[in-house]
């Protein structure tokens, strides 16, 4: 508990971030066989300041693809180094089963050729995009993919899907906010999400609430 809250009483509520403060935080890779121009743009134009780019991944567990909340994946000349016949296909795949809570945003350009609509990487990307579209473009999907991990707003609103689609609970937006209030700032334990929903398994509602707290205005 924070020194203003101990000496007023008042608890703790969860943090309410504005497009500003999620620029400041929010964590960007791009992963291209080649320097893109649009990395440059994001990170000194639109102030997505922690943005930056590498030629492939060799880990799943390097520095750069832990860090990131954001990954954006060219699907052509990736994911040599880890020996993938699909390219970027098979790392977006490799990235999303292993850290299912990162919002990942495949591009390609169109002059190589269509992607295979049945490849499992279509169905667990976050968005997909062409390499040539325009900055809006690129900026309006980091926005959006942005606000749904860090904006309370948004969290809530994916919440209120979860408990309506696989348990069938009716809440508002303000009940959920309450309910979660219960809990900070105490750990987001499944179990403590589980007791406060009345659900049993809270693993959906946990992951959303983990990326939340993951970010760190640096």
């Amino acid at each position: 508990m924070g020194i203003f809250s101990f000496l007023t009483g008042k608890k703790q509520k969860l943090p309410k971030r504005n497009i500003a403060e999620i620029k400041n935080g929010c964590r960007i890779l791009f992963i291209d066989d080649q320097r893109f121009k649009m990395v440059d743009r994001l990170k000194e134009k639109d102030g997505w300041k922690n943005t930056i780019w590498i030629k492939d991944v060799e880990s799943l567990y390097q520095t750069e693809v832990l860090d990131a909340h954001i990954i954006f994946i060219d699907i052509q000349g990736v994911g040599k180094k880890m020996g993938f016949s699909d390219a970027g296909l098979g790392l977006i795949v490799a990235i999303k089963e292993m850290y299912p809570g990162k919002k990942v945003v495949m591009y390609s350009s169109e002059s190589k050729g269509q992607i295979d609509a049945f490849h499992k990487a279509t169905s667990l990307i976050d968005a997909r995009i062409r390499k040539t579209a325009d900055p809006y473009e690129f900026e309006s999907n980091l926005e959006r993919l942005a606000k749904d991990a860090f904006c309370l707003e948004n969290c809530i609103l994916r919440i209120k899907s979860i408990l309506y689609n696989e348990w069938a609970i009716s809440l508002t937006e303000a009940e959920i906010e309450k309910k979660l209030n219960k809990i900070y700032p105490k750990e987001f334990t499944d179990g403590r999400i589980s007791s406060v929903f009345n659900i049993q398994n809270a693993a959906a509602i946990s992951q959303i609430i983990q990326l939340y707290f993951s970010f760190k205005p640096i």
